[in-house]
C-alpha cells in the first residue's frame, strides 16, 4: 500500500500511531499481579467466543474497557528536518473507562482488595509502565449476581479508569518539499 501524504490527493490516514493497542491484557497482567488471581483467571469481559466460565467453586475476574473518552481537541504539533519534515503528530489525551467482576467464593475480599492494591503508587508506577495512569476508582464494590449453571451466582462489581496518551501522525508536507510551485493573485504570478 502506498504511503498517502499531502502531496497526493485525497484522505490523509496516519502513517504512524503510537499508545493505540488494545489495552485488555496490560490491564489484566496488572489486576492479575494486584490481586494474585492467575493470568487465566482474569479474563477479557468481552470475547466473540467466550470459551467455559471456571467453577463456581473459583476465584476468577472478567475485565474490560467499557467506553473511551476522547478530551478536547489534540493537540497538534509539526516536525521539521529530514524525510518527515512538516509530519503533523496530533496527541490526544483519553480516559478508558473500566468495569471488573469478581467471582468465586472469594470475590468480595479479591475485589476489596483490588480497589485498596490498585491505589498504591508502587502498583500505579507498574501500570504507568504501560502507557497507562489510574485516573480514578470506585469507592464502592457493587454486589449484584448471575445467572448460571441454573442458579444466582455473586458478583462483585468494581468500576475504574485509566488515562493514556495517544499520538497519531499524518504526512503533511512543507510547500517547499512539493517541488516548483507557482503561486497566481489578481495581479498575476507573484515572483515571476
Amino acid at each position: 500500500m502506498a504511503v498517502i501524504d499531502s502531496r497526493t490527493a485525497g484522505i490523509l490516514k496516519p502513517l504512524d500511531r503510537k499508545n493505540l493497542q488494545p489495552p485488555e491484557n496490560d490491564i489484566r497482567k496488572w489486576m492479575s499481579d494486584i490481586t494474585g488471581l492467575a493470568l487465566s483467571k482474569v479474563v477479557r469481559r468481552w470475547l466473540p467466543r467466550p470459551g467455559t466460565r471456571p467453577g463456581l467453586d473459583e476465584d476468577w475476574c472478567a475485565v474490560g474497557v467499557e467506553r473511551i473518552q476522547t478530551h478536547g481537541t489534540p493537540y497538534q504539533k509539526g516536525r521539521k528536518g529530514g524525510e518527515d519534515n512538516g509530519d503533523v503528530v496530533r496527541v490526544s489525551h483519553q480516559t478508558l473507562h473500566c468495569i471488573a467482576s469478581f467471582y468465586g467464593p472469594n470475590a468480595a475480599l479479591l475485589s476489596d482488595d483490588f480497589r485498596e492494591g490498585a491505589q498504591l503508587s508502587q502498583n500505579i508506577d507498574a501500570l504507568a509502565a504501560k502507557g497507562l495512569v489510574l485516573q480514578g476508582l470506585a469507592e464502592e464494590v457493587l454486589q449484584t449476581a448471575d445467572f448460571f449453571g441454573e442458579q444466582w451466582v455473586p458478583r462483585y462489581d468494581i468500576t475504574f479508569k485509566l488515562g493514556r496518551k495517544v499520538e497519531r501522525t499524518f504526512g503533511v508536507r512543507d510547500i517547499a518539499k512539493i517541488g516548483p510551485v507557482e503561486l497566481h493573485t489578481e495581479k498575476g504570478l507573484a515572483n515571476g
